[in-house]
């Protein structure tokens, strides 16, 4: 009875001590798949050596950044490199009472692929976006438009048709798709294979 006790007992504390480390796994990859997602878009885009600052910068501890901006219909993209820092925002989302939102890395991923493939042309036009006087921005080619097209409805997939049609609210946009991914068990349970 002794024995049995103790080897339940080894049994639990090696289950924990298990889960335990593929918890502080875990938790160590994930800013290293971040750091190598950075660096795969930074070399899509030529470590930015070819690309054309769109406006110069310095925070409020004096430290310079450089913003390269990219933009599509009403909807901007910025990329703002400050000492090897890259933060991406989107400007102007289709999401209500949003000015800025912060697109995913696969997005930004998308839009680094386009224009490593030449799907972007420049243009030396002022623009204000935000509060900066952005001189020189990239606007897509038709190849490109088809690819922003296609990654904007994936990061929004809510929208029924036409792009950008309107703009709606995360809590509607959460309601539709819950209400569409009901729809598509009840069509799977119509269907089964009994």
């Amino acid at each position: 009875m002794m024995m049995r006790k103790l080897a339940i007992n080894t049994v639990i504390v090696c289950i924990n001590l298990f889960l335990l480390f593929i918890s502080t796994t875990q938790a160590q990859e994930t800013p290293k798949i971040d750091q190598l997602r950075d660096s795969i878009i930074i070399n899509h885009f030529g470590n930015f050596k070819s690309m054309h600052i769109g406006y110069y910068g310095s925070t409020q501890n004096c430290e310079p950044y450089q913003v390269y901006a990219l933009k599509y219909r009403n909807n901007w993209f910025l990329i703002v490199n400050a000492k090897g820092n890259i933060s991406y925002m989107h400007i102007n989302p289709p999401v209500k009472e949003k000015k800025i939102y912060y697109p995913s890395k696969y997005f930004m991923e998308g839009i680094a692929l386009s224009f490593s493939h030449g799907y972007t042309k420049l243009k030396k036009r002022k623009r204000n976006v935000i509060d900066m006087d952005i001189y020189g921005y990239y606007t897509f080619n038709r190849y490109g438009k088809k690819i922003i097209k296609g990654l904007l409805y994936l990061e929004y997939p809510y929208y029924d048709k036409g792009i950008f049609k309107w703009k709606l609210d995360e809590e509607k946009a959460k309601k539709m798709l819950e209400e569409k991914a009901a729809e598509q068990v009840e069509i799977t349970k119509g269907y089964s294979l009994n």
